[in-house]
């Protein structure tokens, strides 16, 4: 990978602009990014200390070679979310929408996986969305932050969800179904139909809290 495109992957989590970053890090120009961010120069120790020191959370060695995890194996969140930055984990599967995968694979743990932060906070999860059935609101690539929920308690008819379910896992817009044992799932995009899953097939819901994308 190259070093410009590991930057920028950094800036992409922060939600941060090449001025606005230079400015988060103490710099008077965003000159110096925009040159490693394009390749012009390569990453100097300095300016990877200067960023470590205004984020802390950030691993020194992906910041110099972009090896690894980008984040630091946090143990205290709480501390983190004093200064504001809240993080969670991303999960390395797909909501599939349109169809179905499994989720999560049995081989999947937490230490598997990539740190990120969020814009929010009590946020459980973060899940990328493979398909286009929930587009454009939840287009293919973009990463949604969720929560479980307890289904059996109570459902908010009409908004978005991710099921986990015995055939695998599905972003839909959750709907009443005419049948009592079963709930229907409605997709944004025309061209699919709508389908209704059992009640005793789905393990766990996630309520979509935000839809995070790239431009």
């Amino acid at each position: 990978m190259e070093e410009k495109h590991w930057l920028s992957k950094l800036l992409d989590q922060l939600g941060e602009s090449p001025t606005s970053f230079a400015r988060s890090i103490g710099l008077k120009r965003e000159t110096t990014i925009c040159n490693v961010l394009n390749g012009k120069y390569n990453l100097s120790a300095k300016l990877a200390n200067i960023i470590k020191e205004a984020y802390p959370e950030v691993r020194m060695a992906w910041l110099m070679n972009g090896t690894g995890a980008m984040f630091e194996d946090i143990a205290n969140k709480e501390d983190l979310a004093e200064l504001g930055i809240y993080t969670t984990y991303l999960i390395p599967r797909t909501a599939m929408a349109g169809g179905l995968e499994n989720f999560p694979a049995d081989s999947t743990t937490l230490e598997n996986c990539e740190r990120i932060i969020s814009p929010i906070k009590d946020v459980d999860y973060a899940i990328t969305v493979n398909g286009d059935s929930m587009s454009p609101e939840y287009p293919n690539g973009s990463i949604i932050l969720i929560k479980q929920i307890n289904h059996h308690s109570f459902i908010e008819w009409g908004k978005t969800y991710v099921l986990n379910t015995c055939n695998g896992v599905v972003i839909k817009n959750v709907r009443k179904s005419i049948h009592v044992d079963r709930i229907t799932c409605h997709s944004i995009n025309p061209n699919y139909d709508d389908f209704d899953i059992y009640y005793e097939d789905i393990y766990t819901m996630y309520k979509v809290l935000m839809c995070l994308t790239t431009k």
